[in-house]
């Protein structure tokens, strides 16, 4: 269970690294297109520019090590061969019917969720631009808070299932 909070935790770093470089790029870009219009004065530009490359480290810092948590914990449980499943889903034993049967449901569950909070997303896009100015940030956030509840909902729902 220690193996599958830890891999969820990193797993949800990267993703919400991966968000805010996104969200940076994107401003960028927007302050760009406003600078080569003429909206805004070249000085206006360079004090709202972000720098990406510290958000750039940051997300590769979480994939390198995600990836290498990942890989190291297929690898100790397999002799050191590599399995597929194993990396995706980072609990789940072949051998234990019961450690299946709490995968299945617990993966069923996080996509119900998912499939349910991804509806509210699509309602909530509508209410943004009348409540907030610059609705950017939430259309980044709120797409990268999808996976983000999935794992939560997978995590507990296994930790339910185990306490059984």
């Amino acid at each position: 269970m220690k193996n599958l909070l830890i891999t969820i935790v990193l797993r949800i770093l990267l993703i919400i690294s991966f968000a805010i470089f996104a969200f940076v790029l994107v401003k960028n870009a927007q302050l760009s297109d406003m600078f080569l219009k003429r909206e805004i004065s070249f000085e206006y530009y360079m004090e709202n520019e972000v720098n990406t490359g510290l958000y750039n480290v940051v997300a590769l810092f979480f994939a390198t090590l995600n990836s290498w948590y990942t890989h190291y914990q297929s690898k100790k449980r397999n002799n050191g061969r590599i399995i597929m499943k194993e990396i995706v889903i980072p609990e789940m034993i072949h051998d234990d019917e019961r450690e299946s049967e709490i995968t299945g449901k617990s993966a069923k569950a996080a996509f119900s969720i998912m499939f349910v909070f991804s509806f509210i997303l699509m309602a909530s896009f509508s209410l943004v631009p009348y409540a907030l100015n610059n609705p950017l940030s939430y259309a980044v956030f709120a797409i990268a808070s999808l996976p983000i509840v999935g794992f939560i909902a997978y995590f507990i729902v296994s930790k339910v299932l185990y306490s059984r």
